[in-house]
This record gives C-alpha cells, structure tokens and sequence, in this order.
C-alpha cells in the first residue's frame, strides 16, 4: 500500500455536515391560544408548562446554537423531537381561519441560506424532517471531531458516524409515510446518500482498526481484511453511485465542497482494486475472480483456508447484524415518545406537567456505553432501606 493509498485510508480525513439553519418561531403563545379556544381556560393552564418547554427548546436550538456544545446540541434536539412529537395533534387541530404556525428552513449545504422553503403545504412534517436531518448532522460532527488518533477516540467515532447513519435510515421511513415539500437536502435521495456515506465512514474506520491488529493466525487475519474491503467498497460504491446517477443532487453537492464527489470517487477506486486484489489472495489460483464479487464458501473439506474462511465469514456476517440491529433500537429509543406525560389521550385534552430545562438530560450521554450492551432499558432505583 503507497503513501496515496494510505492517505485514502487516513482516519483522520472523515465528512460531515452542516447542520440546516432555520427562522425563529413564536409557538407557546399561537398554541396556548389555540388550547384555551378550543378546549378551555384550564386546558391551557394545565399544558403551560409544556408548550413553555417545546418553546424553549426551539428557541435554544435556534437562537443558542453557537453557545452549546455538540453534546448539548444534541440533546436539545432529541428533546425538541420528543415535545413535537407529544403535541403533533394540537398542529393537526388547528382550523383553516386560525393564524397557522409556520416554519421555515434553509437547505443546509448552501452557508448563505437565501432560499428557504416554508411548511405551508406540510405543517409539522417539516419540522420533523428537518430535525431528523439535524440530529444525523450533528452525531456526524461528533464523530468527525473524535481523536481518532485513539482507541478509544477511534471506538466513539465508529458508533456516532453509524448512529448519524441511522437517524438518516430514520428520515428515510419518515418519507416514505409523510409526503415532504423541501430543499433539494430534505429529500429521500440525500437521505440515502448520507445513510451509505456515514456507515461507509463507520466500516472504513472498522477496517482501519482491523488493518492495525495482529491477533489472529496470518489465514484468518487475511480473511478478515478481505472480507472488510469488499463491504467498504461496496458502501462507498453505492453512495457514490446514488449522487452520480442525479445531475441535480450532483451539481448541489459540489456547489457545497467540489472535493467530496472526487474523495469519493478516488476512494471507490482504491477500495475496488484493494477488494479485488485481497478478494483473489483467499481463493484457489482456479477460483481467482476477473471480476469483484462476493467471496463465496468452498465446499467443506479439509482445507484450512476453506474452513477459516467458512468461519469468517459467519462471524463478521452475525457481528454486523448485530451492531446495526443495536444502533437501529438505539435510535428508536431516544426518539420514543414515551415520557410522564400525554398531551392527547383517547381524543381528549389531558396534560401532566414535564419541564426539562437545558442541558436536556436523555439517554444519548451513554451512547458508547449502550452501544456495547445487550441491553437497553435503565435499571430501576430504588430508596436507601435500613433492614
């Protein structure tokens, strides 16, 4: 491997994105109103605090932005998604004479932000999405300014680059079910882009890691690696190809950072002739591919580079499930909508007062932690018991 092929593989030159910028939105006073005209005096009453809590949350994701930290950035809009989520039929309820509540954002790889599209035709939705974007976004600044120079700056980069691809296989789902009138960035295309792009940097960093052991039998190391390239260079093929394929995206992007699509280019060509190369040094001279393929299992016997790769390729098969499987419930659960309260309940006004003042405490604080568990869910405390 020459000094090119190593910088292509350089941990240290990883992508991310800006996150999209938006106008400021008044929402307890539009939505206290609506409440008290809808309902009652007493409803209204009884949801302050709540629409005080979605409004503040708003507010410092707009207005404090530059003020919090990433971590503190990504609370707020996980918190922020949960108060939207808990008040969407309020949104749903408001009537066609009533003063709607707009939202506004700007696409988020034009800095200058001149044109913005607002939620006229999709209410809350947009909001939803653009959130959704932003937590992506965010979780790729994270891992983009881990030390990967560490093991351990170099483990925390690997889970939020495949967390932030996540929360884009997230607005993937969310497009399909709600129809999203966007910037050319809020679309299901961009959406897919950036889920390849962020699980090819996650599995490139994997591979980086693998590169840089030498804990298995040389067999099994060389089975390991080859395996490794071909699954990169097929995340990075696939992402490179979907921005390829469309000349409107492709201009976009590169209105944005003209190095991204040749990056990628140049990456997807180094990954294929490494994965092809590495591909054909496992196989029997009679078995050696012209093409890169898939390696496929050799018949059984007792070859030991037959049943090493057999093996290999079971293990790496069962661990990638399973850390997407993790981070897939991991998304899932620091977005649920399960709290104290329901602001909606069996069609009627019911309301239990929450308030959640910055830093915005959620789960997301143990992300490497549950990460690597099995498990999910907080134990349960319990009081001090003099026995």
């Amino acid at each position: 491997m020459n000094n090119d092929d190593r910088e292509l593989l350089n941990p240290e030159t990883m992508l991310s994105i800006p996150l999209k910028k938006t106008d400021p939105v008044e929402l307890y006073l539009p939505l206290r109103k609506l409440v008290a005209s809808k309902y009652s005096e007493s409803h209204a009453q009884k949801v302050e605090s709540v629409l005080e809590t979605l409004n503040k949350c708003r507010r410092d994701m707009v207005e404090r932005r530059a003020d919090l930290s990433l971590p503190m950035q990504r609370d707020c809009l996980i918190h922020y998604f949960k108060c939207l989520s808990m008040v969407e039929p309020l949104f749903t309820s408001i009537s066609s004479d009533a003063d709607p509540i707009l939202f506004v954002w700007y696409d988020a790889f034009k800095p200058d932000h001149r044109d913005g599209v607002s939620s006229q035709l999709n209410g809350i939705q947009l909001e939803k999405a653009a959130v959704l974007f932003n937590l992506g976004a965010i979780y790729s600044q994270i891992a983009a300014s881990c030390d990967r120079t560490t093991a351990l700056g170099r483990h925390l980069a690997i889970e939020a680059f495949k967390v932030a691809a996540n929360f884009f296989r997230k607005l993937l789902q969310f497009f399909a079910k709600h129809v999203v009138y966007a910037t050319l960035d809020l679309t299901f295309l961009f959406a897919e882009f950036l889920h390849l792009l962020f699980s090819a940097q996650a599995s490139e960093l994997e591979l980086h890691e693998l590169l840089n052991k030498n804990d298995a039998g040389y067999a099994f190391q060389q089975h390991r690696c080859a395996l490794a390239f071909i699954s990169v260079y097929e995340l990075h093929r696939r992402a490179y190809a979907t921005i390829r394929n469309d000349s409107a995206a492709r201009k976009h992007l590169r209105s944005f950072d003209r190095t991204w699509l040749t990056r990628l280019k140049q990456k997807v060509a180094f990954l294929y002739a490494e994965a092809r190369q590495r591909e054909s040094s496992i196989l029997p001279q009679s078995e050696r591919p012209h093409v890169c393929s898939r390696v496929e299992s050799c018949a059984l016997d007792h070859d030991a580079e037959c049943v090493t790769e057999i093996l290999v390729r079971g293990i790496c098969s069962r661990k990638t499930q399973l850390y997407e499987i993790q981070t897939r419930m991991y998304v899932d659960l620091i977005l649920s909508e399960y709290n104290p309260f329901k602001i909606m309940k069996d069609g009627k006004l019911v309301a239990y007062p929450w308030d959640m003042p910055p830093p915005y405490p959620t789960d997301s604080a143990i992300l490497s932690s549950s990460l690597s568990s099995s498990s999910f869910l907080p134990l349960k405390k319990t009081e001090l018991l003099n026995l």
